[in-house]
């Protein structure tokens, strides 16, 4: 647009004059044939003046000296004039030539722009002349004429700009709304999704090769991590039968000829390769299926798989379920896992006598010891892997809240250590603002 106004400015500056010259010539010609068609004749044929209801006399009365309207004969005798004119108009330095033309003269000093046109009335020909002054046009040019076109202009740039902006801004929200799709979808895929595909449908045809490239990178990436998986899960079933094996050969030698650490060596690797194999397990989203379930089954079937744990480290089980708490969607499974986790890690670290809280509600629930509690520094690593605080007492590997988020997170819940009353409480929240519904099923995003 400023390259354009540039280049109208320039035409204006280089042809303002020739074109200004070029239109009161033009004009006076356009004004002279609109008057021919309005020339009254008397019944003698005679040009008697012109039609006023039409073209009013005032307009050529009050400005005598700046327009002039004649109506002559081939000969130049001047028949009517609306000034009271006797002489035929001509250019400078030369006589009338009963022709259509159009001119520049010279009248009283006043220079003017003139026309002839031919009129034929009842056989007879007429000429009918009409001339108006420079400075009268260039006056109402200035005064009148160049306002209104400017203005106008600028109300036509406005608009234009307006309708240009909105049309714009709302094509290209129409056009861009795929991809926005597409980049939402690209946003929620993460390692426990890596089967799902962006839909290519829709979008413009230069984004495409983009969005099928991308998804063939998730292949790539979803085949590797699969692989992984399934070697971790594949390592930890081969390792269970050779461990096995192993603690049933000490089991059979003499009582005075076995080693009383090996028995513990083989269960600590045994635990290892166990806890192994329920994080390959607890990481693939495939192994769930979440239905409607009543979770207060799940907290009293695993709370007595704990008693018996609990009851050697002089712990005791504390349950409180609400009500409310009724219809929980999630994997049975994976939920029993989830508790036996939380309440083996509440156990371990809460001192003899202490008691293990575990409270359910509709949103979730909290498990709760009364042990030491975790630093600021330690609470951040509590869900990384293998990594254990000094004051574990138990022949874990480091897994075992490791397990519990990937069923957390396999569920869309969220699950948080906390500084409790007297210990660490651990919250699983299931509200579904934590997570995207379009995750719910693998496939198309």
């Amino acid at each position: 647009m400023a390259l354009s106004a540039l280049l109208a400015a320039s035409v204006v500056m280089l042809l303002g004059e020739p074109f200004n010259r070029y239109m009161l010539k033009s004009g006076a010609i356009g004004y002279a044939e609109a008057i021919s068609r309005r020339v009254e004749f008397g019944a003698d044929g005679i040009p008697t003046g012109l039609d006023e209801t039409r073209i009013e006399r005032w307009a050529f009365t009050s400005l005598s000296e700046e327009v002039k309207i004649l109506v002559t004969d081939p000969s130049g005798k001047v028949h009517f004039s609306s000034a009271g004119s006797t002489a035929a108009l001509a250019p400078d330095g030369s006589v009338f030539a009963p022709q259509p033309q159009g001119f520049a003269l010279v009248l009283d000093g006043v220079p003017m722009h003139a026309a002839t046109v031919p009129l034929t009335h009842q056989g007879t020909l007429w000429y009918v002349q009409f001339a108006a002054s420079d400075r009268l046009v260039l006056q109402m040019r200035q005064s009148f004429g160049m306002p209104a076109l400017v203005q106008g202009m600028i109300a036509i740039c406005l608009t234009f700009l307006v309708v240009f902006l909105v049309t714009t801004h709302l094509t290209l929200m129409r056009m861009l709304k795929p991809l926005r799709m597409v980049s939402q979808a690209a946003q929620c895929i993460t390692p426990q999704t890596l089967d799902a595909r962006l839909d290519t449908q829709g979008l413009p045809d230069e984004i495409t090769p983009l969005v099928d490239a991308f998804n063939r990178a998730l292949e790539r990436l979803h085949a590797g991590f699969q692989t992984q998986q399934d070697f971790l899960a594949n390592a930890a079933h081969e390792l269970k039968t050779p461990l096995a094996l192993i603690r049933a050969q000490i089991e059979l030698e003499p009582s005075g000829r076995r080693n009383p650490h090996l028995i513990q060596d083989v269960d600590r690797m045994a635990r290892q390769v166990q806890q192994l194999l329920h994080l390959a397990e607890a990481s693939e989203p495939r192994n769930y299926k979440i239905e409607p379930i009543d979770p207060r089954s799940a907290v009293v079937e695993a709370c007595s798989y704990m008693d018996r744990v609990a009851e050697r480290s002089g712990v005791q089980i504390c349950v409180s379920c609400d009500g409310t708490a009724l219809g929980w969607r999630a994997d049975r499974g994976g939920l029993f896992t989830l508790f036996k986790n939380l309440l083996e890690n509440a156990i371990q670290h809460s001192p003899a006598g202490g008691v293990v809280t575990l409270k359910a509600t509709s949103s979730g629930f909290v498990v709760a010891d009364q042990g030491p509690g975790v630093t600021p520094q330690d609470q951040a690593r509590l869900f990384q892997r293998f990594w254990r605080s000094p004051e574990r007492r138990d022949i874990g590997a480091g897994l075992g809240l490791s397990i519990c988020e990937e069923i957390a997170r396999a569920h869309h819940w969220r699950i948080e250590a906390r500084p409790g009353v007297q210990g660490l409480e651990v919250h699983v929240l299931m509200s579904t603002q934590f997570w995207d519904p379009m995750q719910r099923q693998p496939g198309r995003l």
